[in-house]
C-alpha cells in the first residue's frame, strides 16, 4: 500500500469513526431525554410559560435545538476542522469555521422550527393521519428549498460567479448544446476559501436551476477533465434525476412517516406520555424517525448509486475521451482523500455514489450499455 493509499484509508475510516460516534452519541442524548424525565420538566415549565400551544411548540424546540448544539459542537469542530487539517484539506481558519458553522445552525434552526410547528400542527389536527400531511410538507419544504437554494442558501456560504474562463466556458457550453440541454450560464463556486476538495453539482430546478463547478476542479484539471465531470452534471439534468429523487424521497418519506406513526402510536401509553401530539415525546418521536430512517437509508442510497451511475453512462456517452473521465476520477481520489474501493457494507450503509474503483471499470472498458433517455 503506498502513501496515498494508507492516508486515504486512514481518512475514510476516521470519517466513519466520526458518523458512528455521532450517531450513538444522538440516540444517547435523546433516551436520557426521555427517561430523566428532563423532556417532561421541560414541557412542563414551558407550559407554565404560555397557554398557547404553538408557542409552547416553538420555546420547546428552541431549547431542544440549543442544548443539542452544545453538546454535538466540540465533535462538528473535530470532524470539520482538526481532522480536515490532519489530513491537510482544509483551508479554514478557526474564525471562519466559526462563521459557517454560526450560518449553519442559525439555518439549521429556522428549518427545525418551521418543519417542527408544521409537524406539531399535523399531529394535533390529524393523529390519526397526520403522517400522510407530514408527508405533504416534507413534500413541500424539499421543493421550496431545492428552489431557492442557488439565490439563497448557496451565497450564504460560498460566491458563485459566472465562470470567467471563456475558453472553457464556451467549451461546456457547446456541450450542452449537443446534448440538447439548454445552459444560459455555468457558476464557479469558491470552494477554496475552505477547502481544498474538489466538487460539482446541481442546485436547483427550472429556471434557477444552476450548474456549479467548485474552483478546486477549474484550478486542477484539464478542459478535457472538467468536460468529464460537467458532462455529468448534464446527465442529471437530461435523465431529469432531481425530479425522480423529488419523487423517490416523497415515497420513502411517506414509508418512514407512516412506520413511525405505528410505533409512536403504541409507546406513547408505554412512556406515559399521554396523547401523540404531546411536545414532551418529541425525543421519543425524533429517536422513532431516526431510526426509521436509518433502516431506510440503504434502499435510498441503492437508489442514487443508480441515478449517478446513469450520469457517469450518459456522460462517456457524449465525450470524446473516456480516459479523460477516468483521469478526472483518479484526481478525486488522490484530491478527496476517498477510498476508491470501500467494503460492501460500506457501499451499502454510506456511499451515495458508486466507489471509484468501478467508475474507472466501467469507464476503462468501453462497452458500457447507453443510459434509457426520455424526451
Amino acid at each position: 500500500m503506498n502513501e496515498n493509499n494508507s492516508r486515504t484509508k486512514q481518512y475514510s475510516k476516521q470519517k466513519i469513526h466520526l458518523i458512528i460516534i455521532h450517531l450513538a452519541l444522538t440516540v444517547v442524548f435523546l433516551l436520557i431525554m426521555i427517561f430523566s424525565g428532563i423532556s417532561s420538566s421541560l414541557k412542563n415549565t414551558i407550559t407554565s410559560w404560555s397557554h398557547n400551544f404553538y408557542l409552547q411548540v416553538g420555546l420547546y424546540l428552541s431549547i431542544f435545538a440549543g442544548i443539542s448544539y452544545l453538546i454535538f459542537v466540540p465533535l462538528d469542530f473535530y470532524e470539520d476542522f482538526i481532522l480536515e487539517h490532519k489530513f491537510s484539506l482544509s483551508n479554514q481558519t478557526v474564525k471562519g469555521w466559526s462563521k459557517k458553522m454560526a450560518k449553519k445552525a442559525m439555518l439549521s434552526f429556522f428549518i427545525l422550527l418551521l418543519a417542527g410547528e408544521a409537524l406539531y400542527f399535523s399531529l394535533r389536527l390529524s393523529p390519526d393521519y397526520w403522517w400522510l400531511l407530514a408527508t405533504l410538507g416534507w413534500i413541500l419544504l424539499t421543493v421550496v428549498l431545492t428552489k431557492i437554494a442557488p439565490e439563497l442558501i448557496i451565497p450564504l456560504f460560498y460566491k458563485c460567479t459566472p465562470l470567467a474562463d471563456v475558453n472553457v466556458k464556451e467549451k461546456l457550453l457547446a456541450l450542452g448544446k449537443r446534448c440538447g440541454i439548454e445552459i444560459s450560464d455555468v457558476f464557479e463556486i469558491k470552494l477554496s476559501k475552505d477547502t481544498k476538495k474538489a466538487n460539482a453539482a446541481i442546485a436547483g430546478f427550472g429556471k434557477g436551476r444552476r450548474i456549479l463547478l467548485g474552483d478546486t476542479l477549474l484550478n486542477n484539471y484539464s478542459n478535457d477533465e472538467i468536460e468529464a465531470v460537467f458532462a455529468h452534471e448534464l446527465g442529471h439534468i437530461r435523465m431529469f434525476h432531481i425530479l425522480k429523487i423529488l419523487v423517490f424521497g416523497a415515497i420513502i418519506s411517506l414509508v418512514c412517516f407512516f412506520i413511525a406513526h405505528l410505533l409512536l402510536t403504541k409507546a406513547i401509553d408505554l412512556f406515559g406520555f399521554g396523547y401523540i401530539y404531546n411536545i414532551a415525546a418529541f425525543p421519543l418521536l425524533s429517536l422513532i424517525l431516526m431510526i426509521t430512517g436509518l433502516a431506510l437509508m440503504p434502499i435510498q442510497n441503492a437508489y442514487m448509486r443508480y441515478l449517478e451511475k446513469q450520469a457517469d453512462l450518459f456522460a462517456l456517452d457524449q465525450i470524446q475521451n473516456n480516459e479523460s473521465f477516468v483521469s478526472a476520477m483518479k484526481k478525486l481520489t488522490e484530491q478527496n482523500l476517498i477510498d476508491p474501493a470501500p467494503s460492501k457494507l460500506v457501499e451499502l450503509l454510506m456511499y451515495t455514489h458508486p466507489p471509484i474503483s468501478k467508475r474507472v471499470v466501467y469507464a476503462s472498458e468501453g462497452n458500457h450499455e447507453k443510459p434509457i433517455l426520455k424526451s
